[in-house]
């Protein structure tokens, strides 16, 4: 095969020839030519055991046959980089173990997109221009150049990774314009939940169940396609798929019921997911969610600094006052509550919670126990007395998995049964169950839900050095963030799907602390930041592009700030 490598590279490339790994540094800045391409060395590494060389791969849209027409909106923009990275990223997997080498030597990677469509770091569309991210690990023998398998990787490995997924030979212009009007009907089905006052819509024939516990990839055999009851039936109109019948979640208080292992978590995570658009054959694609929903848990051992948790928790032991609350390691039931009411302050509108992850003393106080232990004594008012309270006040939505008691039928303006993965109303009958079966347990509320007050952070002791390095910014999966010497532990915090999201987080607390004002509200002044990258790109608060960052939500990166210790 013909060898499609620059002839400066190639020549340059000889020339290095079992010389010291670090020569490969002379290409670091340097462009080649592999038209309509153009390839860059952005970082090269230092030693084949290093993380692998950073380059960008550039080019027209134009002359890879995309017309103007395909990228005209921010939505068709977002669809365009999304397939055409997740089309590189499946090609580049085929691509192992191809080259010899020690270390790292010979592998190819680009950032890795989850099921979620959202706006990434390692491709981006600026007018007619295409930039994708990729990484390589440049061939070494030991400490040594291994000029001839460099070459190979320059000629013909590389060059089918982007020639066989990116090229105008290789582009499905079919699947091209499938992949925008999924999300273009993602977003109208987002746009009618506002319209008719909805929290979420599932669609007909939706695909809940994954692959598995650790996996985001469809069911595919022994799968339930969602149904929604006639009793809750409801058409939206969108762009594509024309009529589409599914069932609506109506702003107020949803509870979600049914035996074990029939689908209640199942439909709550393919809710909580839903804030995100899906990649087309998810499953999930006609699946929408308010774009604010937390998910709430418990969440033994996190910290806070001062916040007002009394509307749940009051005259706790040993502590003056919980309206400045603060704690190192806090209990299952006074988690829940700072999150809760953390998701206030990041302007939720949508709490999502599961019985499986709350906990017990905090959702719920029956009869019994209230006569047993007086409510003088019990310094938790549980979230089945404030629920109501939430939403008529607050205007604060809550969708609830419980299977384990009753005592929130009064509160629930709705009420879906799961039945072997179906969803069945059975909003009238849990109410006449109510009637025939009141209970005596008493409403525990001994005064209004405090108002809500966004709250500044103490972000002193918040250092990003470490060592000669200014600014270190570091994830550890999804579990931690470092931000140089200090790390965060967020694994709880459920809509982070991407490493990249939880690093840009650190870039953004970055910019937090660089413009810290005690004047003003540091909510506002992520919001501003935020903004500036909507207009800007993700690359306007970073010194360069490392090709691995995507964007989070404004209540994530708040999230992210309140695990401060």
């Amino acid at each position: 095969m013909p060898s499609t490598i620059p002839k400066a590279l190639n020549d340059l490339l000889i020339s290095l020839n079992g010389k010291g790994y670090k020569s490969y540094k002379i290409l670091q800045g340097k462009s080649f030519q592999y038209p309509p391409f153009t390839l860059r060395f952005e970082h090269v590494q230092g030693d084949p055991y290093a993380a692998p060389s950073r380059l960008t791969l550039s080019t027209k849209l134009s002359e890879i046959g995309l017309a103007s027409t395909l990228y005209d909106t921010p939505t068709k923009k977002l669809a365009l980089e999304d397939h055409l990275l997740r089309v590189l990223h499946k090609k580049v997997l085929t691509l192992k173990n191809k080259i010899k080498g020690s270390g790292r030597s010979g592998e190819i990677s680009v950032q890795p997109p989850s099921q979620k469509v959202i706006l990434r770091s390692g491709i981006t569309i600026s007018n007619d221009s295409l930039t994708l991210i990729l990484f390589a690990g440049l061939p070494g023998n030991g400490r040594n150049v291994l000029a001839k398998e460099c070459i190979h990787l320059f000629s013909e490995i590389l060059p089918s990774a982007w020639e066989e997924s990116i090229s105008e030979e290789s582009i499905d212009l079919d699947q091209v314009r499938n992949s925008i009007n999924t999300l273009e009907d993602y977003y109208a089905l987002r746009n009618a939940l506002k319209q008719n006052e909805w929290v979420a819509f599932i669609a007909d024939g939706s695909n809940l169940p994954r692959l598995s516990g650790i996996s985001d990839l469809p069911l595919q055999n022994n799968s339930v396609a969602f149904l929604a009851p006639d009793e809750l039936q409801a058409e939206v109109n969108l762009p594509h798929k024309g009529k589409v019948a599914g069932m609506p979640v109506p702003k107020g208080i949803t509870l979600i019921v049914g035996g074990g292992f029939h689908g209640k978590s199942t439909l709550l995570n393919a809710i909580q997911n839903a804030i995100y658009p899906h990649v087309s054959g998810d499953g999930r694609e006609l699946i929408a969610t308010h774009p604010s929903a937390v998910k709430i848990r418990a969440e033994d051992g996190r910290a806070t600094q001062p916040i007002n948790i009394s509307g749940f928790m009051d005259n706790l032991p040993s502590v003056s006052s919980t309206k400045k609350f603060s704690t190192q390691s806090a209990s299952g039931s006074t988690s829940q509550a700072i999150n809760i009411i953390e998701a206030l302050e990041a302007d939720s509108s949508l709490l999502l919670m599961d019985e499986d992850t709350c906990a017990t003393n905090f959702m719920i106080r029956d009869a019994r126990m209230q006569a047993l232990i007086e409510n003088n004594r019990e310094p938790i008012t549980p979230l089945v007395d404030r629920i109501k309270e939430l939403y008529q006040d607050f205007d604060i939505s809550t969708l609830l998995v419980m299977g384990g008691s009753g005592d929130y039928f009064e509160a629930a303006n709705r009420v879906i049964a799961m039945d072997s993965f179906r969803p069945i109303e059975v909003t009238q009958k849990a109410r006449q169950i109510v009637k025939k079966n009141p209970t005596s347990r008493k409403i525990e509320i001994k005064f209004p839900f405090p108002p809500i007050k966004p709250r500044s952070r103490d972000l002193s002791a918040l250092n990003f050095q470490r060592g000669k390095k200014d600014c270190v910014i570091q994830t550890r999966q999804l579990i931690t963030l470092v931000l140089g010497q200090t790390e965060i532990d967020v694994r709880y915090v459920e809509h982070l799907v991407e490493e990249g999201q939880l690093e840009f987080c650190g870039w953004i607390l970055k910019q937090l602390k660089d413009r810290q004002n005690f004047t003003e509200k540091q909510t506002e002044t992520v919001k501003d930041i935020l903004k500036e990258i909507e207009l800007q790109g993700l690359g306007s608060i970073t010194p360069y592009n490392n090709g691995k960052l995507a964007l989070p939500r404004y209540q994530d990166v708040l999230a992210v700030l309140n695990r401060l210790r």
